[in-house]
Protein backbone atom coordinates (compact mmCIF):
# COMPACT_ATOMS: atom_id res chain seq x y z
CA UNK A 1 0.00 0.00 0.00
CA UNK A 2 1.05 3.42 -0.71
CA UNK A 3 -0.30 6.63 0.78
CA UNK A 4 0.01 10.04 -0.32
CA UNK A 5 -0.93 12.95 2.01
CA UNK A 6 -1.04 16.36 0.54
CA UNK A 7 -0.34 18.29 3.16
CA UNK A 8 -2.23 22.38 2.81
CA UNK A 9 -0.84 24.59 5.67
CA UNK A 10 -4.26 26.12 7.19
CA UNK A 11 -2.93 29.73 8.91
CA UNK A 12 -6.76 30.86 9.57
CA UNK A 13 -10.59 29.73 9.53
CA UNK A 14 -13.08 32.60 7.97
CA UNK A 15 -16.66 32.41 7.31
CA UNK A 16 -17.22 33.18 3.73
CA UNK A 17 -19.91 33.31 1.12
CA UNK A 18 -17.97 30.35 -0.86
CA UNK A 19 -16.65 27.68 1.39
CA UNK A 20 -12.50 27.43 -0.34
CA UNK A 21 -9.07 27.44 0.25
CA UNK A 22 -6.87 30.59 -0.52
CA UNK A 23 -3.93 31.75 0.30
CA UNK A 24 -3.52 29.75 3.93
CA UNK A 25 -7.27 31.28 4.61
CA UNK A 26 -9.92 28.47 5.02
CA UNK A 27 -13.35 30.07 3.57
CA UNK A 28 -16.62 28.09 5.52
CA UNK A 29 -20.10 28.84 4.29
CA UNK A 30 -21.84 27.80 6.99
CA UNK A 31 -25.50 27.97 5.80
CA UNK A 32 -24.53 25.34 3.71
CA UNK A 33 -22.60 23.18 5.89
CA UNK A 34 -25.35 23.59 8.11
CA UNK A 35 -27.66 22.15 6.06
CA UNK A 36 -25.68 18.83 5.13
CA UNK A 37 -25.53 18.30 8.33
CA UNK A 38 -29.28 19.02 9.15
CA UNK A 39 -29.84 16.04 7.16
CA UNK A 40 -29.38 14.23 10.19
CA UNK A 41 -32.84 14.52 12.13
CA UNK A 42 -31.79 13.53 15.66
CA UNK A 43 -30.40 17.41 15.29
CA UNK A 44 -32.93 20.31 15.43
CA UNK A 45 -30.23 22.33 15.13
CA UNK A 46 -26.57 22.70 14.55
CA UNK A 47 -24.66 25.89 15.27
CA UNK A 48 -21.09 26.38 13.85
CA UNK A 49 -18.38 28.61 16.24
CA UNK A 50 -14.80 29.40 15.34
CA UNK A 51 -12.13 29.42 17.31
CA UNK A 52 -8.68 30.70 17.18
CA UNK A 53 -4.72 30.24 18.81
CA UNK A 54 -4.50 33.39 21.10
CA UNK A 55 -7.72 34.47 21.35
CA UNK A 56 -9.35 34.14 25.09
CA UNK A 57 -12.41 31.62 24.75
CA UNK A 58 -12.40 28.37 25.74
CA UNK A 59 -14.37 25.64 24.36
CA UNK A 60 -15.99 22.88 26.95
CA UNK A 61 -18.33 19.76 26.66
CA UNK A 62 -15.46 18.57 24.24
CA UNK A 63 -15.72 14.99 23.06
CA UNK A 64 -13.55 14.62 19.92
CA UNK A 65 -11.63 16.24 17.82
CA UNK A 66 -11.19 15.52 13.60
CA UNK A 67 -8.48 16.81 11.25
CA UNK A 68 -10.49 17.51 8.27
CA UNK A 69 -9.37 15.15 5.64
CA UNK A 70 -11.04 13.61 2.14
CA UNK A 71 -10.04 11.13 -0.68
CA UNK A 72 -8.89 12.69 -4.26
CA UNK A 73 -8.11 9.42 -5.81
CA UNK A 74 -10.29 7.84 -8.37
CA UNK A 75 -13.20 5.83 -6.99
CA UNK A 76 -12.01 6.34 -3.17
CA UNK A 77 -14.33 7.04 -0.33
CA UNK A 78 -13.75 9.50 2.95
CA UNK A 79 -14.31 7.65 5.74
CA UNK A 80 -16.24 4.36 4.53
CA UNK A 81 -18.80 2.96 6.17
CA UNK A 82 -19.77 6.66 7.30
CA UNK A 83 -19.10 9.28 4.75
CA UNK A 84 -18.63 7.00 1.92
CA UNK A 85 -19.29 3.11 1.03
CA UNK A 86 -17.47 0.06 2.08
CA UNK A 87 -14.07 0.25 0.41
CA UNK A 88 -10.56 -0.21 2.07
CA UNK A 89 -8.65 2.81 2.55
CA UNK A 90 -4.92 3.36 2.70
CA UNK A 91 -3.45 3.90 -0.35
CA UNK A 92 -3.68 6.91 -3.42
CA UNK A 93 -3.93 10.04 -2.45
CA UNK A 94 -5.68 12.20 0.68
CA UNK A 95 -6.14 15.89 0.73
CA UNK A 96 -4.92 16.97 4.85
CA UNK A 97 -5.85 20.08 6.05
CA UNK A 98 -3.55 20.68 8.59
CA UNK A 99 -3.36 23.36 11.21
CA UNK A 100 -7.54 22.90 10.75
CA UNK A 101 -9.50 20.78 13.41
CA UNK A 102 -13.31 20.08 13.75
CA UNK A 103 -14.08 19.99 17.69
CA UNK A 104 -17.18 18.36 18.67
CA UNK A 105 -18.58 19.53 21.63
CA UNK A 106 -21.67 17.97 23.79
CA UNK A 107 -24.39 20.56 23.26
CA UNK A 108 -27.31 18.89 25.58
CA UNK A 109 -28.72 20.23 28.88
CA UNK A 110 -27.50 17.53 31.19
CA UNK A 111 -27.56 17.34 34.75
CA UNK A 112 -24.82 14.51 35.32
CA UNK A 113 -21.12 14.30 35.79
CA UNK A 114 -19.42 13.48 32.38
CA UNK A 115 -17.04 10.43 32.36
CA UNK A 116 -14.13 13.00 33.60
CA UNK A 117 -15.83 13.81 36.66
CA UNK A 118 -16.02 17.07 35.57
CA UNK A 119 -19.45 19.10 35.07
CA UNK A 120 -18.40 20.82 32.55
CA UNK A 121 -16.08 17.93 30.83
CA UNK A 122 -12.88 18.27 28.81
CA UNK A 123 -11.97 21.81 27.88
CA UNK A 124 -9.87 23.78 25.27
CA UNK A 125 -8.77 27.06 26.05
CA UNK A 126 -7.01 28.73 22.85
CA UNK A 127 -4.81 31.02 25.32
CA UNK A 128 -3.32 31.02 28.11
CA UNK A 129 -0.97 28.22 29.70
CA UNK A 130 -4.41 25.98 28.84
CA UNK A 131 -3.56 26.57 25.36
CA UNK A 132 0.32 25.72 25.80
CA UNK A 133 0.37 22.62 26.55
CA UNK A 134 -2.56 21.31 24.62
CA UNK A 135 -2.30 20.69 20.50
CA UNK A 136 -5.73 22.01 20.07
CA UNK A 137 -5.00 25.02 21.18
CA UNK A 138 -2.40 25.61 18.38
CA UNK A 139 -5.16 24.38 15.55
CA UNK A 140 -8.03 26.78 14.08
CA UNK A 141 -10.95 25.03 15.49
CA UNK A 142 -14.55 25.06 13.88
CA UNK A 143 -16.50 23.76 16.42
CA UNK A 144 -20.02 21.98 16.38
CA UNK A 145 -22.74 23.03 18.50
CA UNK A 146 -25.58 20.26 17.56
CA UNK A 147 -28.98 20.29 19.51
CA UNK A 148 -30.46 17.10 19.68
CA UNK A 149 -34.27 16.97 18.97
CA UNK A 150 -36.55 15.91 21.64
CA UNK A 151 -36.81 12.05 21.12
CA UNK A 152 -33.11 12.07 20.46
CA UNK A 153 -31.54 9.10 22.95
CA UNK A 154 -28.29 9.73 24.60
CA UNK A 155 -26.63 6.99 22.23
CA UNK A 156 -28.28 8.40 18.91
CA UNK A 157 -27.42 11.48 19.84
CA UNK A 158 -23.63 10.95 20.36
CA UNK A 159 -23.35 8.62 17.42
CA UNK A 160 -24.92 11.17 15.35
CA UNK A 161 -22.46 13.76 16.24
CA UNK A 162 -19.89 11.33 15.29
CA UNK A 163 -21.17 11.20 12.29
CA UNK A 164 -21.50 14.90 11.57
CA UNK A 165 -17.96 15.65 12.51
CA UNK A 166 -16.94 12.80 9.79
CA UNK A 167 -18.66 14.70 7.30
CA UNK A 168 -17.30 18.17 8.15
CA UNK A 169 -13.71 16.77 7.71
CA UNK A 170 -14.48 15.39 4.34
CA UNK A 171 -16.86 18.37 3.32
CA UNK A 172 -13.59 20.32 4.51
CA UNK A 173 -11.28 18.22 2.95
CA UNK A 174 -12.59 18.37 -1.05
CA UNK A 175 -12.81 22.14 -1.12
CA UNK A 176 -8.99 21.49 -2.25
CA UNK A 177 -9.16 18.82 -4.52
CA UNK A 178 -7.60 20.53 -7.62
CA UNK A 179 -5.33 22.31 -5.52
CA UNK A 180 -1.25 21.91 -5.35
CA UNK A 181 -0.48 21.03 -1.99
CA UNK A 182 2.05 23.09 0.43
CA UNK A 183 4.27 19.71 1.14
CA UNK A 184 3.38 15.61 0.89
CA UNK A 185 3.86 12.79 2.68
CA UNK A 186 4.22 9.01 1.68
CA UNK A 187 3.37 6.27 3.85
CA UNK A 188 4.71 3.08 1.97
CA UNK A 189 4.61 -0.72 3.09
CA UNK A 190 4.37 -3.61 0.56
CA UNK A 191 2.44 -6.80 1.42
CA UNK A 192 4.60 -9.04 4.09
CA UNK A 193 6.25 -11.33 1.85
CA UNK A 194 7.81 -8.81 0.28
CA UNK A 195 8.74 -6.48 3.52
CA UNK A 196 11.51 -8.84 4.21
CA UNK A 197 13.13 -9.28 0.79
CA UNK A 198 17.36 -8.99 1.73
CA UNK A 199 16.78 -7.88 4.95
CA UNK A 200 16.40 -10.59 6.69
CA UNK A 201 18.44 -9.39 9.61
CA UNK A 202 16.29 -6.35 10.70
CA UNK A 203 13.73 -7.36 13.58
CA UNK A 204 10.13 -7.84 12.89
CA UNK A 205 8.08 -5.45 14.97
CA UNK A 206 4.16 -5.12 15.04
CA UNK A 207 2.10 -2.60 17.24
CA UNK A 208 -0.51 -3.70 19.17
CA UNK A 209 -3.29 -0.99 19.17
CA UNK A 210 -5.87 -1.45 21.80
CA UNK A 211 -8.58 1.07 21.35
CA UNK A 212 -11.39 0.55 23.53
CA UNK A 213 -12.48 -0.25 26.97
CA UNK A 214 -15.48 -1.93 28.02
CA UNK A 215 -15.64 -0.26 31.30
CA UNK A 216 -17.81 2.21 29.62
CA UNK A 217 -21.00 0.99 27.41
CA UNK A 218 -20.02 1.20 23.77
CA UNK A 219 -22.56 2.92 21.80
CA UNK A 220 -24.72 1.42 19.65
CA UNK A 221 -24.07 2.80 15.98
CA UNK A 222 -21.13 4.41 16.51
CA UNK A 223 -18.73 4.44 13.55
CA UNK A 224 -15.63 3.42 14.97
CA UNK A 225 -13.47 0.68 12.63
CA UNK A 226 -15.15 1.00 8.33
CA UNK A 227 -18.18 2.48 10.11
CA UNK A 228 -19.33 -0.25 12.91
CA UNK A 229 -18.68 -0.81 16.64
CA UNK A 230 -15.98 -2.80 18.17
CA UNK A 231 -17.09 -3.56 20.92
CA UNK A 232 -17.27 -7.67 20.08
CA UNK A 233 -14.21 -7.78 17.79
CA UNK A 234 -11.12 -10.10 18.15
CA UNK A 235 -7.70 -8.62 17.54
CA UNK A 236 -7.41 -7.90 14.32
CA UNK A 237 -4.34 -7.62 11.96
CA UNK A 238 -4.79 -4.33 9.61
CA UNK A 239 -2.44 -2.15 7.46
CA UNK A 240 -0.94 0.97 9.39
CA UNK A 241 -2.26 3.20 6.64
CA UNK A 242 -5.48 2.28 7.02
CA UNK A 243 -5.05 3.66 10.51
CA UNK A 244 -3.82 7.01 9.21
CA UNK A 245 -6.26 7.17 6.17
CA UNK A 246 -9.45 6.96 8.30
CA UNK A 247 -10.70 3.38 8.22
CA UNK A 248 -10.57 3.82 12.24
CA UNK A 249 -12.04 6.50 14.79
CA UNK A 250 -11.52 6.99 18.74
CA UNK A 251 -15.04 6.00 20.35
CA UNK A 252 -16.34 7.19 23.00
CA UNK A 253 -15.83 8.50 25.75
CA UNK A 254 -12.28 9.05 24.20
CA UNK A 255 -9.72 9.15 27.35
CA UNK A 256 -6.47 10.78 26.14
CA UNK A 257 -7.27 9.92 22.36
CA UNK A 258 -9.09 11.57 20.16
CA UNK A 259 -9.22 11.06 16.14
CA UNK A 260 -7.10 13.84 15.27
CA UNK A 261 -4.42 11.62 17.59
CA UNK A 262 -5.10 8.29 15.66
CA UNK A 263 -4.88 10.39 12.39
CA UNK A 264 -1.40 11.42 13.11
CA UNK A 265 -0.42 8.08 14.81
CA UNK A 266 3.03 9.16 16.23
CA UNK A 267 3.95 5.56 16.73
CA UNK A 268 3.17 4.48 13.37
CA UNK A 269 4.77 7.37 12.00
CA UNK A 270 8.48 6.57 13.97
CA UNK A 271 7.73 2.97 12.63
CA UNK A 272 7.57 4.08 9.33
CA UNK A 273 10.37 6.70 9.35
CA UNK A 274 12.81 3.15 11.29
CA UNK A 275 11.33 0.84 8.84
CA UNK A 276 14.08 -0.84 6.67
CA UNK A 277 16.93 1.23 8.57
CA UNK A 278 16.69 -0.03 12.28
CA UNK A 279 13.70 -2.62 12.07
CA UNK A 280 10.88 -3.75 9.79
CA UNK A 281 7.37 -2.32 10.27
CA UNK A 282 5.15 -5.99 9.67
CA UNK A 283 1.84 -4.63 10.92
CA UNK A 284 -1.04 -3.24 13.05
CA UNK A 285 -2.76 -6.10 15.56
CA UNK A 286 -6.13 -3.51 16.30
CA UNK A 287 -6.89 -4.58 19.85
CA UNK A 288 -9.96 -3.84 22.92
CA UNK A 289 -9.75 -4.02 26.58
CA UNK A 290 -12.57 -6.22 28.21
CA UNK A 291 -14.11 -6.21 31.69
CA UNK A 292 -13.41 -9.72 32.94
CA UNK A 293 -10.50 -12.14 33.29
CA UNK A 294 -11.34 -14.67 30.83
CA UNK A 295 -12.01 -12.09 28.01
CA UNK A 296 -8.28 -10.25 29.26
CA UNK A 297 -6.62 -14.21 28.75
CA UNK A 298 -8.72 -14.07 25.37
CA UNK A 299 -7.67 -11.15 23.72
CA UNK A 300 -4.15 -11.62 24.85
CA UNK A 301 -4.01 -15.29 23.58
CA UNK A 302 -5.19 -14.26 20.32
CA UNK A 303 -3.04 -11.00 19.87
CA UNK A 304 0.13 -12.29 20.98
CA UNK A 305 -0.41 -15.91 18.75
CA UNK A 306 -1.26 -13.75 15.72
CA UNK A 307 1.76 -11.80 16.39
CA UNK A 308 4.23 -14.66 16.84
CA UNK A 309 2.73 -17.41 14.61
CA UNK A 310 1.19 -15.27 11.26
CA UNK A 311 3.86 -12.13 11.49
CA UNK A 312 6.92 -13.69 13.13
CA UNK A 313 7.09 -10.56 15.26
CA UNK A 314 10.58 -10.37 16.89
CA UNK A 315 9.60 -7.52 18.64
CA UNK A 316 6.16 -5.89 20.00
CA UNK A 317 5.00 -1.87 20.98
CA UNK A 318 1.89 -2.12 22.89
CA UNK A 319 -0.68 0.98 24.05
CA UNK A 320 -3.76 1.21 25.69
CA UNK A 321 -6.86 3.00 25.96
CA UNK A 322 -7.41 4.40 29.30
CA UNK A 323 -6.60 2.52 32.88
CA UNK A 324 -7.49 0.07 34.80
CA UNK A 325 -8.64 -3.23 32.48
CA UNK A 326 -6.99 -1.37 29.68
CA UNK A 327 -3.82 -1.50 31.80
CA UNK A 328 -4.21 -4.98 32.68
CA UNK A 329 -5.04 -6.34 29.49
CA UNK A 330 -1.82 -4.59 27.64
CA UNK A 331 0.19 -5.68 30.36
CA UNK A 332 -1.16 -9.58 29.96
CA UNK A 333 -0.59 -8.95 26.36
CA UNK A 334 2.79 -8.09 26.80
CA UNK A 335 3.57 -10.87 29.12
CA UNK A 336 2.32 -13.41 26.56
CA UNK A 337 3.86 -12.16 23.87
CA UNK A 338 7.55 -12.25 26.26
CA UNK A 339 6.92 -15.61 27.04
CA UNK A 340 6.54 -16.36 23.00
CA UNK A 341 9.81 -14.94 22.75
CA UNK A 342 8.70 -11.71 21.32
CA UNK A 343 10.57 -8.49 23.21
CA UNK A 344 7.89 -5.65 23.99
CA UNK A 345 7.97 -2.03 25.02
CA UNK A 346 4.68 -0.51 26.35
CA UNK A 347 4.03 3.10 25.88
CA UNK A 348 1.89 4.54 28.83
CA UNK A 349 -0.34 7.36 30.30
CA UNK A 350 -0.38 6.24 34.45
CA UNK A 351 -4.23 6.56 34.61
CA UNK A 352 -4.21 4.38 37.98
CA UNK A 353 -1.53 5.67 40.59
CA UNK A 354 -1.39 8.94 42.03
CA UNK A 355 2.41 9.72 42.33
CA UNK A 356 2.05 12.95 43.49
CA UNK A 357 1.69 11.54 46.67
CA UNK A 358 4.81 9.50 48.08
CA UNK A 359 3.17 7.38 50.06
CA UNK A 360 2.11 5.53 46.54
CA UNK A 361 5.52 3.75 45.27
CA UNK A 362 4.10 1.89 42.60
CA UNK A 363 3.29 3.42 39.27
CA UNK A 364 1.42 0.77 37.24
CA UNK A 365 -1.17 -1.71 38.42
CA UNK A 366 0.68 -4.64 37.38
CA UNK A 367 3.68 -6.41 38.52
CA UNK A 368 4.89 -8.74 35.63
CA UNK A 369 8.50 -9.30 35.57
CA UNK A 370 8.33 -9.97 31.73
CA UNK A 371 7.30 -6.53 31.37
CA UNK A 372 10.13 -4.68 32.28
CA UNK A 373 10.57 -1.68 29.35
CA UNK A 374 8.39 1.08 30.10
CA UNK A 375 7.81 4.37 28.14
CA UNK A 376 6.06 6.66 30.78
CA UNK A 377 3.82 9.15 29.25
CA UNK A 378 3.06 10.83 32.94
CA UNK A 379 0.10 11.45 34.91
CA UNK A 380 -3.17 13.00 33.96
CA UNK A 381 -3.47 14.25 37.94
CA UNK A 382 -0.63 17.45 37.85
CA UNK A 383 -2.93 20.87 38.55
CA UNK A 384 -3.47 23.79 36.21
CA UNK A 385 -4.51 27.14 37.19
CA UNK A 386 -6.03 28.43 33.70
CA UNK A 387 -6.87 32.58 33.25
CA UNK A 388 -10.52 33.88 32.75
CA UNK A 389 -11.65 34.17 29.27
CA UNK A 390 -13.74 36.37 27.29
CA UNK A 391 -15.91 34.04 25.13
CA UNK A 392 -16.86 30.44 26.02
CA UNK A 393 -18.19 28.18 23.00
CA UNK A 394 -20.47 24.97 23.82
CA UNK A 395 -23.10 24.53 26.62
CA UNK A 396 -22.22 24.81 30.09
CA UNK A 397 -23.30 22.77 32.97
CA UNK A 398 -24.00 25.36 36.19
CA UNK A 399 -26.27 23.25 37.97
CA UNK A 400 -23.23 21.95 39.96
CA UNK A 401 -21.49 24.12 42.77
CA UNK A 402 -18.75 25.19 40.76
CA UNK A 403 -17.22 28.32 39.59
CA UNK A 404 -18.09 30.41 36.80
CA UNK A 405 -16.93 28.58 33.32
CA UNK A 406 -15.53 31.84 32.28
CA UNK A 407 -13.84 33.01 35.44
CA UNK A 408 -10.30 31.51 36.49
CA UNK A 409 -10.23 27.48 37.41
CA UNK A 410 -7.95 24.94 38.06
CA UNK A 411 -8.50 21.96 36.40
CA UNK A 412 -6.04 18.60 36.17
CA UNK A 413 -4.40 18.40 33.09
CA UNK A 414 -6.68 15.08 32.50
CA UNK A 415 -9.61 17.60 31.59
CA UNK A 416 -7.94 20.37 29.16
CA UNK A 417 -8.41 17.92 26.25
CA UNK A 418 -5.08 17.67 23.84
CA UNK A 419 -2.67 17.93 27.10
CA UNK A 420 -1.96 13.95 26.78
CA UNK A 421 -2.84 11.44 24.93
CA UNK A 422 -2.44 7.55 25.09
CA UNK A 423 -0.50 7.13 21.82
CA UNK A 424 2.31 9.61 22.51
CA UNK A 425 0.72 12.70 20.80
CA UNK A 426 1.66 15.37 23.37
CA UNK A 427 3.17 19.02 23.68
CA UNK A 428 4.83 17.72 27.38
CA UNK A 429 7.66 16.48 28.01
CA UNK A 430 9.60 14.67 30.78
CA UNK A 431 12.04 16.30 32.94
CA UNK A 432 14.47 14.82 36.24
CA UNK A 433 14.70 18.11 38.80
Amino acid sequence: MRLELNIFHIMDIQFGEKSSLSNGVLFINPRELKELLLQDKNFTNVDIELAHPGEKCRIVKVLDVIEPRAKISEGAEDFPGVVGGQVCVGEGETSVLRGAAIVLSDYREIRELGTSGDPNGEIIDMDGPGAEISIFGKTHNLVLLATPSNRTSTQKYMASLKIAGLKTASYLGRLVKNLFPDEKEIYELPPLTEITSGKEKLPRIVYIFQILSLQFEPIPGEPVLYGKNVSDIVPTLIHPNEVLDGALTSPFPALNLQTYHIQNHPIIKELYKRHGKELLFIGVILTIAPNNVTDIERVSNIASGMAKYILGADGAILTKAGGGAPELTMARTAQRCEQLGIKTAIAMVHMGADISDAKYGATTIFSMPEVDAIVSMGIPFMELKLPPVNRIIGRPNLDFETPSITGEITRAIRWIKGSQCQIGTTRLKAVRY
